[in-house]
């Protein structure tokens, strides 16, 4: 049997992602809506989020929320919530401005963390797709090639098996007693 050559194999095996095409959309031109954003708010949307999951995003916001801070008023808050406490009143009076504060602070920084997170698993997922996809194109090569030198061995087997019952005939013609013969 005639093995293929490299060329037509490739040429023969279907596409590996062919599985994946709808995310491409109609000849790769654009998109599909599985590709992330039919829509144009969809990929507004996705662009924001994305810059939004950054430490530099993280960093300019704090410190723009700080500078909002200092500059309407923290330092005179600061000196009356001293004051307060120094003779025992509330230091943070209703409605609990500094509470409120506090709690949306920790939402920013846990919205803005966990899209940064996501963002990582995403890369980790991706890059631990590729290694799977990888792993099993070699696994799937090994494999052909395992059944093609099984299929050699078989082939030379076969044609060994043959020679050796023409080499048996051969014999036990050539060994024969034929009557008449001393």
């Amino acid at each position: 049997m005639a093995t293929m050559a490299p060329e037509q194999q490739k040429s023969s095996s279907p596409d590996p992602l062919r599985h994946h095409e709808h995310y491409q959309g109609r000849d790769g031109a654009r998109p599909s809506q599985y590709a992330g954003g039919s829509s144009f708010m969809e990929r507004m949307s996705e662009k924001v989020a994305s810059g939004m999951g950054t430490v530099s995003f993280l960093l300019i916001s704090s410190g723009v929320i700080l500078a909002w801070v200092f500059a309407n008023g923290a330092i005179s808050y600061l000196n009356s919530t001293v004051h307060a406490i120094e003779h025992g009143k509330q230091f943070d009076r209703e409605p609990w401005i500094l509470l409120n504060l506090i709690f949306s602070a920790v939402a920013f920084f846990t919205g803005a963390l966990v899209i940064i997170a996501q963002k990582a698993q995403t890369r980790t997922d991706r890059a631990n797709e590729e290694a799977s996809a990888k792993h099993r194109d070699e696994l799937a090569k090994f494999q052909s090639d395992l059944l093609q030198k099984n299929t050699d061995l078989t082939e030379q087997i076969h044609a060994l098996t043959q020679k050796m019952g023409v080499l048996t005939e051969q014999v036990h013609a050539a060994t024969c007693i034929h009557p008449g013969s001393p």
